[in-house]
C-alpha cells in the first residue's frame, strides 16, 4: 500500500513538473512573438511615413499577415493627412488585396477582420468586396459589411443594401434596426422611403420608423398618423406607430393619439397614453381620466403619468379622480400624486 502511495506521489510530481515546464515554454514563446511584433511595428511605421516606395524592400521577410495587421493598426491610430498617407502606403503594400482574399476564408473571425479592414479603404474594389460580403451566411459579417459601406464617402443607396441583405424577405431585425439607425442620421429621406414602401415586410417598415423616431424628424409624422389610423385595432403595428409618434412628440399626431386612447387594444391605449403625455396633448385629458378606471394596471399607470405630464390641467383631473372617481381611478390617481409628492 505504501509503495502504491509512493508511486502515485512520484507520478503527480512528474505531471506537475511537465505542466510547469510547458507553461514556461508557452510564456517564452508568447513573449518572443510579442517582441517580434513590436520590432516589426517599429520597422514598419517609419517606412509607411517615408514617401520613398523603394524602402519597402526593407520589409522583405516580414509575414503578410503581420504587415496587414500592423498597417491597419497604424491607420486607426492616426487622423487627417497622416491617415490618408498611411492608407496610400497600405494600398501600395497590397493590404486591400490581402483583405479581399481573406474575405473568402472559412474562418468567421478572419472574415470579420477583413471586413473591418476593408472599411478603411474607400476604393471601388474594396466596396465591391464589401457588397459581396452582404451575401455572407453570418448575420454579424453582413451587418459589419453594411455599416462599413454606409460609412464610406461613396455610400450605396439604402434600398440597394436592403435588397442585397434580403431584408425584403423579413430577415434579422437586429441587423435591420442597427443599419437603419445609422442611415437615419445621414440619409433620412432614404429611410422614409422604406417606411412608405408597403411592399416591404411590416418588421422592416417598423424598424425604419423606430430609426427615424430616434432622430426626431417631424416630416414623417403625417405618414405615421395615416398608417396608425389605418392599422387594424388589435394589430402589432398600431402600438408601434403610437409609440413612434410619442418619441417624435409633435402635436400633428393628435388625431392618431386620440383614436389610440379610445382603442379596445390594451397595448394601443398604453402607447397612446404615453404619446399624449409626451406631446402634452391637453385635449386628451378627459380620455386619460377615463382610463384611470381601466381594468389593466399598466393602462391606469400610463394614463396617470400622462396626466401629470399635462401640467396644471392634468393634475386637476388627477385630484378630481382621487376624490370622486371609482375605486380603481381613486387608487391610481392618489398613488401617482403621492409618488410625485403632490397634495391630493
Amino acid at each position: 500500500m505504501l509503495r502504491l502511495i509512493w508511486d502515485l506521489s512520484l507520478l503527480l510530481a512528474g505531471l506537475a513538473l511537465v505542466v510547469m515546464v510547458s507553461l514556461v515554454v508557452l510564456r517564452a514563446l508568447s513573449t518572443s512573438s510579442r517582441k517580434r511584433l513590436l520590432a516589426a511595428r517599429r520597422r514598419l511605421a517609419p517606412l509607411l511615413l517615408d514617401g520613398d516606395s523603394a524602402a519597402y524592400g526593407d520589409i522583405d521577410g516580414m509575414a503578410d499577415s503581420v504587415v496587414t495587421e500592423l498597417t491597419l493598426d497604424l491607420i486607426q491610430l492616426v487622423r487627417g493627412a497622416e491617415r490618408t498617407q498611411f492608407i496610400v502606403k497600405a494600398t501600395e503594400l497590397g493590404v486591400p488585396e490581402r483583405l479581399r482574399r481573406q474575405l473568402r476564408s472559412v474562418s468567421r473571425r478572419r472574415r470579420a477582420a477583413a471586413v473591418q479592414g476593408l472599411a478603411l479603404f474607400d476604393d471601388a474594389a474594396s466596396r465591391g468586396a464589401l457588397m459581396d460580403a452582404l451575401g455572407d451566411h453570418d448575420d454579424d459579417i453582413k451587418l459589419a459589411a453594411a455599416l462599413a459601406l454606409a460609412r464610406g464617402e461613396t455610400r450605396p443607396g439604402l434600398d440597394e443594401i436592403v435588397a442585397r441583405l434580403g431584408l425584403r424577405d423579413e430577415r434579422s431585425s437586429l441587423l435591420t434596426i442597427t443599419l437603419f439607425r445609422h442611415y437615419a442620421d445621414y440619409a433620412p429621406d432614404e429611410v422614409q422611403e422604406l417606411v412608405l414602401d408597403l411592399d416591404l415586410p411590416l418588421s422592416v417598415r417598423l424598424a425604419a420608423i423606430e430609426a427615424l423616431a430616434n432622430t426626431g424628424d417631424y416630416r414623417l409624422v403625417p405618414a405615421i398618423v395615416e398608417l396608425g389610423l389605418r392599422a387594424p385595432e388589435h394589430s402589432e403595428e398600431l402600438p408601434r406607430y403610437l409609440h413612434a409618434l410619442g418619441r417624435i412628440g409633435h402635436p400633428a399626431a393628435r388625431e392618431a393619439v386620440l383614436a389610440g386612447l379610445a382603442s379596445s387594444s390594451m397595448p394601443a391605449r398604453v402607447a397612446a397614453a404615453g404619446a399624449a403625455g409626451r406631446i402634452a396633448l391637453l385635449e386628451s385629458a378627459e380620455q386619460l381620466t377615463g382610463l384611470l378606471g381601466a381594468p389593466e394596471w399598466w393602462v391606469r399607470f400610463r394614463a396617470a403619468e400622462a396626466l401629470l405630464q399635462l401640467g396644471g390641467p392634468g393634475i386637476a383631473h388627477l385630484r378630481g379622480a382621487a376624490e370622486h372617481g371609482g375605486e380603481l381611478a381613486r387608487e391610481a390617481a392618489a398613488a401617482m400624486l403621492a409618488e410625485r409628492g403632490i397634495a391630493p
